[in-house]
């Protein structure tokens, strides 16, 4: 772009061209109103038509693309950045929000409402208290060595751990742990200096008047219906814009009451912010770490089922051929293995099988993939899900170590109890683990010494016998493992039982009996006795869940939302709001346009908020009523760009060019409005004032050449 920069004293505006830099054309067509750019990055989002997201760079060059796999009837219908540009929020027709890395498109987190009424979501706030900062030459922060719990949970342990590996595409499709990206962002990521002090809290409400909140990216503290916070709310009332001071001490709310559609503008207090203080990032991040790896383990445990079916399927399907003609010939598989394991001599159906269907193509096949398939098992147990075990006992530990520190005035819902019974459940999966190792191995060596026979076995029976050549000196066969084999393995793994579910009594029935997990796992030979891994993992994944539950119950009770100002008696199709702050408090900015072609103004609003006791109230409301520097202009798009220049695209009705235009709304003469006025709204009370001038500090029109002209139609994103 070319940088003449207008002098906002002179009578007339100085307008400066755009300049292409890049065009590139997507692959799709990109759906009206849904794209947004990064607010850190040139990077932009898109949604296609075809229902898939994509991510491009500035200079044309797609990032990544993530297709559309939720059903034909499900869409996008929202779009937010994280405000450090490192996530993307998508919100679903359906009611759900997929949390996007920005990296490479895979879903991190998936946020699904309690309440199964959640409707489609009709906003998506998400800010922070970092993102706008930028650290120049901090000084490092010395630890503290005084023994409280902010000490114990500077000693991050789990990063001197040895980082989990990802997984193997056996895990499935779906799984999200195949990219090292991922894994590190999710698990591997290490704690540092100040990342305690960061928090970013994500605002989704739906058209039926409920609000669901999540802070630390997965954290979610639960849905509620927005009229539940504040007695001057009507029941199923909508949250239509939402955003927050720096340090997210105060929210602004705007919001539109049921059939009236009437607009109101209203402060919310997420008082657990300051209430659970430096404990809060702690809980919602070790939650989140806990919430990863539990979702890491049971895509290891996908990885191990698929590993054993693809290995003892093949197995299977060699065995069960002989163990069918020998039940037509009146025998039984294993006594035809025995009697030619003691004699030396296969009976006439099983040679047939050795020479005709298994051959040594089929033993080498069968052995390479049991081999494999063995070693693929130990090193999934050893490499991914012991691993697991240990980073989660760590953080049960530490959390339960926060429950037992007695501080008052700290409501975090924690009971030592309830951690203590999650590392019961951790350690059982342990116990079962090493005794699947145990399985594994031991297996492993019998079918070991059952292969070398087998080879043998065919050698001997294709071998035409020559008296003239020397003798084959022949392999050592354990007669006694290739026994143990035949009469134990060969017709069914026991590494069946470790996968099978359903299997009674339940573990909840264990529970309710006040039996240890532990205990019971650690008993010899527990496979086939006890329930699997699945229901281990999805047991210890329901019960962490309980448990979060009461801290997340304790902070529903600290929301509030206060009492609402009325803004416009209609809905307004051209909304932008921002916080910002002064030296009286957090102040509310709102830029409102009715929508209407032929009104050539916008009504700017200013909310003073005062805070006492951490609760907020509006305590003045000003407003202005700003011309347009052409009543042949009309407003297509309004936003702020930040604490003192808005941004505006208009475009002439006669020309049909466009034009972009920043001025300062900050220095506006506001006029008071009597908030004890129930006659009118603030928007009817600023039409009443006099017109004041832009202060334009630039403006740009499209460099036109030819008939082509510039009416852009889509949102400004900031």
């Amino acid at each position: 772009m070319e940088d003449e920069i207008s002098d906002p004293g002179t009578a007339e505006r100085e307008a400066r061209g755009f300049r292409v830099l890049y065009q590139s054309k997507p692959s799709g067509i990109v759906r009206r109103n849904m794209s947004a750019w990064s607010p850190q990055l040139d990077l932009i989002v898109m949604v296609m038509t075809n229902k898939s997201i994509q991510l491009y760079r500035m200079n044309g060059q797609r990032v990544w693309i993530h297709t559309h796999k939720y059903g034909t009837e499900n869409e996008v219908e929202k779009i937010q950045w994280r405000p450090d540009g490192k996530m993307i929020a998508l919100a679903y027709k359906d009611g759900s929000t997929r949390i996007v890395d920005v990296n490479n498109g895979k879903i991190m987190h998936t946020l699904h409402s309690d309440d199964p009424n959640f409707g489609r979501i009709t906003c998506v706030g998400w800010v922070d208290n970092h993102s706008h900062e930028i650290a120049v030459n901090n000084a490092p922060t010395s630890k503290s060595t005084e023994c409280t719990p902010q000490t114990l949970f500077d000693l991050d342990i789990v990063s001197m751990m040895p980082k989990l590996s990802i997984l193997p595409s056996s895990s499935g499709p779906e799984s999200q742990f195949t990219s090292k990206t991922t894994i590190d962002t999710l698990i591997n990521a290490i704690t540092k200096d100040g990342d305690g002090s960061n928090l970013d809290v994500l605002v989704i409400g739906d058209e039926d008047g409920k609000i669901l909140l999540n802070v630390f990216d997965s954290f979610l503290i639960g849905t509620m219906p927005l009229s539940s916070l504040s007695n001057h709310i009507k029941p199923r009332s909508k949250l239509l814009y939402h955003t927050a001071s720096h340090d997210l001490s105060t929210h602004s709310l705007l919001i539109s009451e049921p059939h009236t559609q009437r607009l109101l503008f209203s402060t919310m207090d997420i008082l657990f912010i300051q209430q659970f203080g430096q404990y809060l990032f702690q809980l919602a991040s070790t939650s989140t770490k806990v919430q990863a790896l539990i979702k890491y383990m049971t895509e290891t445990l996908k990885s191990l089922e698929a590993e054993f079916k693809s290995m003892n399927d093949l197995a299977q399907r060699y065995v069960g051929i002989i163990e069918e003609d020998v039940m037509k010939a009146g025998g039984e598989v294993g006594l035809e293995f025995f009697e030619f394991l003691v004699t030396g001599i296969p009976s006439a159906t099983l040679k047939e099988w050795l020479l005709d269907v298994l051959m040594e193509r089929g033993q080498k096949r069968w052995e390479k993939s049991s081999v494999n398939g063995y070693e693929a098992l130990r090193r999934l147990v050893h490499e991914n899900l012991l691993p697991t075990c240990e980073r989660i006992s760590v953080l049960f530990c530490r959390l339960r170590g926060l429950a037992r520190w007695k501080e008052s005035g700290s409501p975090l819902g924690l009971e030592p109890d309830d951690f203590t019974r999650c590392l019961d459940v951790v350690t059982g999966i342990m116990l079962y683990s090493h005794e699947f190792l145990q399985k594994i191995n031991k297996e492993l060596d019998l079918f070991t010494a059952f292969s070398t026979w087998i080879r043998h076995a065919l050698d001997q029976l294709s071998t035409v016998i020559n008296i003239d050549d020397k003798p084959v000196e022949e392999p050592t066969i354990d007669i006694l493992k290739v026994a143990e084999y035949v009469g134990t393995y060969l017709k069914s793994s026991s590494l069946e039982d470790f996968f099978k579910r359903d299997i009674e009594p339940r573990l909840s029935e264990y529970k309710e009996r006040g039996e240890s997990i532990e205990e019971l796992y650690s008993k010899e030979d527990t496979a086939g006795q006890v329930p699997g891994f699945g229901e281990l993992i999805e047991y210890l994944d329901a019960l962490s869940k309980t448990v979060f539950a009461k801290p997340q119950q304790a902070m529903r009770q600290q929301l509030r939302v206060g009492k609402p100002v009325l803004i416009h008696e209609e809905g307004i199709s051209n909304i932008d709001i921002r916080m910002a702050k002064d030296e009286k408090g957090p102040l509310t900015y709102m830029i409102l346009h009715s929508g209407k072609a032929d009104e050539a103004r916008v009504v700017l609003v200013c909310c003073q908020i005062e805070t006492d006791g951490g609760l907020s109230n509006i305590s003045k409301v000003s407003c202005a009523n700003l011309a347009f520097p052409d009543p042949n202009l009309h407003l297509v798009q309004a936003k702020f760009v930040d604490d003192n220049l808005l941004i505006m695209i208009l475009g002439d009705k006669e020309t049909l060019l466009s034009e972009m235009l920043t001025a300062e709304y900050a220095a506006l003469e506001y006029t008071e409005f009597n908030m004890t006025s129930t006659s009118q709204s603030v928007f009817e009370y600023a039409a009443t004032l006099p017109s004041q001038d832009m202060n334009v500090v630039s403006t740009r029109k499209y460099d036109t050449t030819g008939d082509t002209i510039f009416l852009p139609q889509n949102q400004i994103s900031g």
